[in-house]
């Protein structure tokens, strides 16, 4: 039954057969697009500044702009 083992062959029925085919073919491009994800979340992280002063200037600014919109308020 396994007497002789040849890539050629096994190639040959991975390629004719479609749901082996398709089956590691979806199973490459998710492992792709989560190794693509992973490197662009780590990438954009790693990249990242923090506007310390921005988002305490934009809290002070909301906490001003909701009690005003809270003292109008009747």
């Amino acid at each position: 039954m396994f007497n002789e083992f040849n890539i050629e062959s096994m190639f040959r029925d991975f390629m004719s057969d479609p749901v082996l085919f398709m089956s590691f073919g979806i199973l490459a491009l998710t492992l792709g697009l989560m190794i693509f994800y992973t490197w662009y979340f780590i990438k954009n992280v790693m990249d990242a500044e923090a506007p310390m002063e921005e988002m305490k200037d934009d809290v002070e600014l909301d906490a001003t702009t909701n009690l005003n919109m809270h003292q109008n308020a009747h």
